[in-house]
């Protein structure tokens, strides 16, 4: 490691205020650990960080001269000037990183280096040398950060509850044992281990260590060099069982530093396109190598949001490099799926009215039509009807074999195609159901009910009910569910796992980042998929690592209530409906869904007359 100087030109580089919170500090600490050549990471933390940060690494240690100024401003061992950025390869580079911890914090750092007899010993608190010494220790760094934003009351107000700082802490150690699995990291909170993942050459065993051995199984290797050395990938692509529904599950890493780049997102998704299901993200750990002169760090602070300055020269490469291989990973298994035969698809409106019409009875020679109402719906007031009428509409109806055959669609050469409305009022792509009724002020009106928002307010305030009561019912599994998550989401759980077992859940702790789910809400009433039910798990974790657990008992409510609903493509029967609008006709708040969209609209003939300028 080069000596530590003050930076020239230090006021070019995009500088701000680095210690937003405990993770902030640990992020910082961790990435000179990994640019000090360690192969051992400590991270002990107290208090979710509040009270105590304290990494210990094995690294090439400080030299003795250079100690009291790495807490200087604007001083960095890994560069000396700005142009200095488009060759950086190391994670961290300023020495002001140090200095903004120390100003806020009170700090002891111990380090050594291989050319040392002793170690030097410097405390600080609040940016003030308070000690310095020279004691006996072990070749590398030991620092501690105590008591953070003890000098700045108002800042130390404003840090969230430990839950959710800790969240935050272990999200970043997370991405550094994923971009790093050459290092032993161990990482302890309140004396207990969060996190001990062993040294290893195959990313699949941290993978496994923190996310568990089923993704682990799912995830494949990716090693490709650009023909031209514009760019290597590697890292590991996971299979499209194992989506997920945010983005922010996946880990990137540009030059083995982890960031976040919107676009690169982007270009991974639609690689995935044609393999995941609509609303899902791909799950991936990938490291980009590129020439640093390619990327700019320079835009944010904490250098984790980056910038390309080629990416229509670059993207275009890396997103074809990666559809080659989940095309090859990943092909072979679709078109063993989509070649299987099929059998004749009939359509289930048409199968439902097939069937009823087995009920009919056609006497020509009586030349008279038995029907049932519910199914012709052009009876008039009789059983028996008009022969000549009779014949002309059961044609619609059935063939001379009595099969189904009815024009649903009028196809003209000046006209867009059009289709009938189907008998329950359900449109083609069974997400809304068309009525005729009344606007606000009684005229004559079109009301048009979106199926998925009107159920899922239904199943709302059935579920927050029965929660509000303490009647959520359960449904015990036949068979115990293992669920594995993160090491965040596994801290939340854990930390509160009575507060979500009233919501009709029977979890349990297993053992690492393992529960065992035992029973589900009976509102649930079939089993979900295996792949379900662990979103659910990790979506409840994510909403309360993001605030207070009483700020999110609704969003679990609302979704909880999203997945018992109807769905828009589910196809609805005439009863179906009916007991939509009744249900929904009960509700507090009939009007919004569980997350305040419509749940219908009425538009009124008078709308329809202005928009055909028949009245202005």
């Amino acid at each position: 490691m080069r000596r530590i100087k003050k930076i020239i030109d230090f006021e070019k580089i995009a500088a701000g205020e680095v210690v937003e919170r405990p993770a902030s500090v640990v992020k910082e600490l961790v990435e000179n650990s990994i640019d000090a050549g360690a192969k051992n990471i400590k991270i002990i933390i107290k208090n979710a960080g509040k009270s105590l940060i304290q990494v210990i690494d094995d690294g090439c240690g400080i030299e003795k001269e250079d100690v009291e100024i790495a807490f200087d401003r604007y001083t960095s061992g890994k560069i000396e000037k700005f142009e200095d950025l488009d060759t950086l390869t190391t994670l961290g580079f300023r020495g002001e990183a140090l200095s903004s911890i120390a100003v806020v914090s009170q700090v002891e750092l111990i380090t050594h280096t291989k050319n040392d007899d002793l170690s030097p010993t410097i405390v600080i608190h609040g940016g003030a040398v308070i000690e310095k010494k020279e004691i006996s220790a072990p070749v590398g760094t030991n620092i501690k950060v105590k008591n953070l934003f003890y000098n700045i009351p108002a800042r130390q107000k404003f840090l969230k509850t430990n839950r959710v700082e800790l969240g935050h802490i272990t999200d970043v150690i997370t991405r550094y044992v994923l971009g790093y699995p050459q290092i032993h990291f161990v990482y302890q909170h309140n004396d207990l281990d969060i996190l001990n993942c062993p040294s290893s050459d195959d990313l699949k065993d941290m993978v496994f260590h923190i996310y568990g051995k089923e993704t682990a199984k799912k995830m494949y290797p990716i090693d490709y060099i650009h023909p031209d050395g514009l760019f290597a990938l590697s890292g590991l692509l996971g299979d499209p069982e194992i989506s997920k529904k945010k983005r922010n599950s996946s880990s990137l890493f540009l030059n083995k530093r982890y960031v976040v780049s919107d676009k690169f997102f982007e270009v991974i998704k639609d690689a995935y396109k044609g393999f995941l299901m609509v609303g899902r993200f791909p799950f991936f750990i990938l490291n980009l190598d590129i020439n640093p002169a390619f990327v700019d760090f320079n835009i944010h602070p904490q250098k984790m949001t980056v910038r390309f300055n080629n990416e229509k020269i670059l993207f275009p490469f890396i997103e074809n490099a990666l559809k080659a291989h989940l095309d090859e990973l990943f092909l072979p298994k679709k078109e063993e799926i989509i070649t299987q035969p099929l059998e004749t698809f009939i359509d289930k409106e048409k199968e439902e009215i097939q069937s009823d019409l087995k009920n009919i009875t056609v006497n020509i020679d009586d030349q008279s039509i038995i029907a049932k109402e519910q199914l012709l719906n052009f009876q008039s007031g009789s059983n028996i009807i008009d022969s000549a009428k009779s014949k002309e509409m059961i044609q619609t109806k059935l063939t001379s074999e009595g099969k189904f055959e009815e024009k649903f669609e009028i196809i003209t050469k000046t006209l867009p195609k059009m289709r009938f409305i189907s008998r329950t009022g359900q449109l083609s792509n069974h997400i809304y159901v068309l009525f005729e009724s009344k606007d606000e002020n009684g005229n004559p009106a079109i009301l048009i009910i979106d199926q998925h928002a009107a159920s899922e307010r239904i199943m709302k305030e059935k579920f927050l009910n029965q929660y509000r009561g303490s009647k959520v019912q359960k449904q015990q599994l036949i068979s115990p569910l293992k669920i594995n998550i993160s090491p965040a989401e596994s801290f939340f759980l854990k930390e509160h796992l009575n507060e979500i077992n009233k919501f009709g859940f029977e979890l349990e702790k297993f053992g690492g980042n393992t529960f065992i789910l035992r029973a589900i809400p009976a509102i649930f009433e079939k089993l979900p998929k295996l792949d379900v039910l662990k979103d659910m798990i990790e979506e409840i974790a994510y909403m309360g690592k993001q605030q207070s657990f009483s700020e999110s008992e609704e969003g679990i409510i609302n979704y909880l209530a999203c997945h018992k609903s109807i769905r828009g493509g589910d196809y609805l029967t005439t009863k179906d409906i009916r007991r939509l609008v009744i249900d929904l006709s009960k509700c507090k708040d009939p009007y919004h869904c569980a997350h305040g969209r419509p749940t219908f609209r009425v538009i009124s003939f008078r709308e329809l007359d202005k928009m055909f300028k028949r009245i202005v």
